[in-house]
């Protein structure tokens, strides 16, 4: 399946549209170093582990206000571990574990920290609440510091037993206001995230359904091409995979507003995909059939954007500004590598090509990661990690 690929662009230092540090972002922070004018910390002493506590920060989840609640995996202590419970509370899924993109994310800390930050930017992430957050490593509150300084998000930790040395210095020179009554805690988690609130025509990624690893009998689709295939080709499809197959609109003919289908597979895209470079490829091949650095039209002009592949777009950008990019509205470049993981990502969604008809099925090719750099060193947690992903 051909995949997007564009041209490498040149490195810059800031963005001045959204005021961040860019230039391969390291997740790394320094208490003498801290940016000022970011909301203050706010920290929640629950040391009886009072459960209306946790249920006031649960139940203030509300991705679509800006406002996340991470709930930390108990005792994990890898550097990347914090950052993968950050994707799922943004409604990200990461490879089942034990596979070979699930070790791949594991070990790539700043990739996957950097992935983070990208979708904090691109979804209008304004407030993070961290539940038990005095179980989490030094190393963790660090990047967790380190996101905030770059994002500026609020940030909210439930402490439901003793400080940890670390968070206890830190609080010595950071801006933090302690709250130990339940009132104060509801206000604290209820608060208004800084960033501005999102448009009201705005695709409600949020709503994606959660359903991870797919499940073998749900509907599929074939990947868009210049015309709209008839209904003899999508039964002939539907024979052939054994599932049912839902139409979509040609490529370059997506409406501002997407039809059931459009909306299904669009929560896919934004659910099952955790690399930003990965989803917008995908997207980008979907609504414009294209695999060029700018979507355009027949006649040569720039098409426009569906409304469900902004925010994917846009994720993808900050990533390459965080690669170290220069700032560019269209798909970073992907490695050969990365080709291998947008056709898995395309399979998780349920994306099939057009097959000619009386061409036999072909067995699916097994994909494999074998062709990444050798691994390097990360200099965010002291773990090997492959060379700076797309």
């Amino acid at each position: 399946m051909p995949m997007p690929r564009t041209a490498a662009v040149s490195e810059t230092t800031t963005d001045s549209s959204d005021n961040i540090t860019t230039g391969s972002w390291k997740p790394t922070w320094s208490p003498g170093h801290t940016c000022p004018g970011l909301p203050p910390l706010a920290v929640v002493y629950d040391p009886h582990d009072d459960h209306a506590f946790m249920a006031a920060a649960l139940a203030a989840h509300t991705p679509a206000t800006g406002r996340i609640t991470i709930h930390p995996t108990p005792v994990a202590s890898a550097p990347a571990s914090l950052a993968h419970d950050l994707l799922r509370s943004l409604g990200k899924h990461l490879p089942p574990a034990g596979s070979e993109d699930s070790t791949y994310w594991s070990g790539n800390t700043e990739t996957t920290w950097r992935a983070v930050a990208a979708w904090i930017l691109a979804l209008r992430i304004g407030h993070v609440i961290v539940t038990r957050a005095h179980r989490i490593s030094s190393r963790h509150f660090e990047y967790l510091f380190a996101l905030a300084e770059l994002t500026k998000i609020r940030l909210t930790l439930l402490c439901h037993g003793p400080l940890p040395p670390v968070l206890a210095a830190a609080l010595a020179v950071l801006p933090h206001e302690a709250l130990h009554t339940l009132a104060a805690a509801r206000r604290a988690v209820a608060a208004p995230a800084p960033a501005p609130p999102p448009a009201a025509d705005r695709f409600a990624w949020w709503e994606a359904n959660g359903q991870f690893p797919p499940d073998e009998g749900e509907p599929c689709f074939l990947l868009p091409t210049r015309r709209t295939p008839g209904r003899g080709a999508i039964e002939a499809a539907a024979r052939r995979l054994g599932r049912t197959v839902l139409p979509l609109p040609a490529a370059g003919r997506f409406p501002p507003d997407p039809d059931e289908p459009t909306v299904l597979l669009a929560h896919r895209l934004h659910a099952r995909i955790a690399h930003p470079v990965h989803a917008a490829a995908l997207a980008v091949r979907v609504f414009a059939a294209q695999t060029g650095p700018t979507a355009r039209t027949g006649r040569g002009r720039e098409m426009r954007t569906p409304s469900w592949a902004v925010d994917l777009l846009e994720a993808a950008r900050h990533f390459g500004q965080l690669e170290g990019r220069a700032d560019t509205t269209s798909t970073p470049h992907l490695r050969s590598f990365d080709h291998a993981a947008v056709t898995e990502a395309a399979h998780a969604c349920g994306l099939h090509e057009h097959q000619a008809p009386g061409t036999k099925r072909q067995p699916a090719a097994p994909t494999s990661r074998s062709r990444r750099p050798a691994a390097a060193r990360d200099s965010a947690g002291g773990r090997p990690s492959p060379g700076r992903a797309a």
